[in-house]
């Protein structure tokens, strides 16, 4: 059993739920038979919600062979193949992976340390890396295309989505993840301050500071162009 979120994070808030994985060897049977789909065997997994002194606590119930499937997902084999594994991890899976490294385990932490030895050796990073860079290009043509068509208001949201993704590619190559709760985006730029992209220069993107309503195409094509600069410059 181990925690993980943002309370373990110390970036926690007096209404931020707990998180919290159980790992046991035969699938967990759970009285309140809540479901989410996962790409692996067995394909669900079982989650609970309680409430301790107040407090939310999110409980999922992963078994053993399914961190195993996880971890085989992103070793560097399956990475170098054109058809790795690696591209059918699902959210849930994405998210286990994202937040292993700061866990904290309620045992001696053994069978934790010895699984996060195993993910710092894979192509964890480089998965996710790629991942965030396919969706920042993705965004960017989206961008193009609609200010080819004169809709400058989609092209703005547009980039602005271009520009978060290739964020998270950056913070992922400096080992910090977390592509899905981009609440913490600003966190994690804070900490890895890149040269690349100073947190100052990235909050002025962020909060739209240089954005001029008259003129919305000076702003996407700034914003676009840093992206750029993050998906060649960035390594996988």
């Amino acid at each position: 059993m181990f925690a993980s979120g943002s309370l373990i994070r110390g970036w926690g808030n007096p209404t931020s739920d707990l998180d919290v994985h159980v790992v046991t060897r035969d699938p967990w049977t759970s009285g309140i038979d809540e479901t989410n789909h996962v790409a692996l065997e067995p394909n669900t997994l079982q989650y609970e919600q309680i409430f301790v002194d107040g407090r939310r606590w999110d409980i999922e119930y992963w078994t053993v062979g399914q961190v195993e499937q996880v971890l085989s997902k992103i070793t560097t084999e399956q990475f170098a193949d054109d058809q790795g594994t690696w591209r059918t991890l699902s959210y849930h899976e994405i998210a286990l992976l994202e937040r292993l490294p700061y866990a904290a385990a309620a045992d001696s932490g053994s069978w934790l340390e010895s699984i996060r030895t195993r993910l710092a050796d894979s192509a964890h990073r480089s998965v996710l890396i790629v991942n965030s860079l396919k969706q920042a290009d993705g965004y960017t043509e989206d961008t193009a295309g609609q200010i080819a068509r004169g809709d400058l208001y989609s092209a703005v949201i547009a980039s602005r989505n271009a520009f978060n993704h290739a964020v998270d590619a950056l913070t992922a190559s400096q080992g910090q993840f977390g592509s899905l709760w981009p609440k913490w985006r600003a966190r994690r730029m804070q900490i890895v301050d890149p040269a690349l992209l100073p947190f100052e220069e990235y909050w002025a993107i962020e909060t739209m500071r240089s954005f001029d309503p008259e003129n919305p195409q000076k702003w996407i094509e700034q914003t676009v162009g840093v992206c750029q600069r993050i998906s060649m410059e960035v390594s996988v």
